[in-house]
């Protein structure tokens, strides 16, 4: 996303999230470091409940990671030799170890108690998308459908946006190919679900802001489940940032990942005002890519973060970049209420 999205603007046009003249900005908070991962392009953070892990991934390392805070440890699992990418993972209904994962070409799943060894891929990969197109962000809507986006490159390692050139599907279940559901895509990113289940926010990252759908679970055909897009407010006018992965609060707040900016905002998606600003350290570079609620009360906020095309002289002056944040329960009590998280949901075999 990083080189890439630049071909947006190069001008800096980023809304403030600081004091606004003669009023008051938007609350600072501050997370705290809990993996010195180096990830590449860390991403795609969940809270698996029944395992009180967090799960998360390094997108161009092919690895799927499991964070205990009860141990401190992060658990790797490598998938390079498998597949160029793993994208977005997901733990499977009722189970306490078996997930799905997002890969280069489609889907795979695989248990987490087992390893890479239990990997099996979906019958469709090799046929939604060419050799310049790989799989990208997806979460599960409430029904346990798996929605999963694909971003689109070109040029020198992969480096250039190809406009339009990605969509997004639905996995209704295992068996069976999935639905394309929307085209013309550039970055398919964030998806979150409100706590009613009637609106999807959507992100198609170049574009600068995050959508809104109106969302009909019981409809039978996967075009018509979330329908009537609207844009629902901006993040920025020009690169940097750029709106990437969110999060919504159980006050119906939406968190979102500016990458480009080095921050995790709280908007009130009716109004677009932005409400609190986690700000990363200068040490974790501004490439910060998606937040997911965990703990037992999904009441801390992990932010996942990368270096994505940066050279050695960059990673050294950022050397934080690509490791996993935490903004603890104590520091977002300094909001003045009680925030968590909606509990995220999971795929339905």
């Amino acid at each position: 996303l990083a080189q890439a999205v630049t071909c947006v603007s190069s001008v800096i046009g980023l809304e403030s999230a600081s004091m606004v003249e003669g009023k008051t900005g938007p609350m600072s908070l501050s997370p705290v470091l809990v993996v010195d991962q180096k990830a590449e392009l860390g991403e795609g953070p969940f809270w698996h409940p029944k395992r009180q892990q967090l799960l998360w991934l390094d997108v161009l390392g092919s690895k799927v990671f499991c964070y205990d805070p009860a141990t401190n440890s992060n658990a790797e699992h490598n998938f390079s030799e498998l597949t160029q990418h793993t994208t977005t993972v997901v733990p499977v209904h009722g189970s306490a170890s078996a997930v799905v994962v997002g890969t280069t070409e489609g889907l795979a799943r695989f248990d987490l108690d087992e390893g890479v060894k239990s990997i099996e891929m979906h019958e469709s990969n090799g046929s939604l998308h060419g050799p310049y197109v790989r799989m990208n962000d997806g979460k599960c809507d409430p029904q346990g459908r798996l929605w999963l986006g694909s971003i689109s490159r070109v040029g020198p390692g992969g480096a250039d946006l190809a406009t339009g050139g990605a969509a997004l599907y639905v996995y209704k279940g295992w068996e069976g190919p999935p639905t394309r559901v929307m085209e013309g895509i550039t970055i398919s990113n964030g998806l979150s679900w409100n706590a009613e289940g009637t609106i999807m926010y959507y992100t198609d990252s170049p574009t600068l802001h995050v959508d809104t759908f109106d969302f009909d679970g019981n409809a039978e055909e996967a075009v018509a489940l979330a329908t009537n897009r609207q844009q629902a407010f901006r993040v920025s006018d020009s690169f940097p940032p750029v709106p990437d992965g969110h999060a919504l609060d159980a006050s119906g707040k939406l968190w979102v990942a500016c990458f480009g900016a080095g921050e995790v905002r709280r908007y009130d998606p009716a109004t677009g005002e932005v409400l609190a600003v986690v700000q990363l350290p200068a040490d974790a570079g501004p490439q910060v890519t998606a937040c997911a609620f965990g703990g037992e009360g999904l009441d801390e906020l992990y932010i996942t973060t990368a270096h994505e095309f940066w050279d050695a002289e960059q990673q050294q002056a950022h050397p934080l970049a690509g490791g996993l944040f935490k903004v603890p329960q104590e520091e977002l009590a300094k909001l003045g209420e009680a925030i968590s998280g909606l509990p995220p949901w999971h795929f339905k075999m």
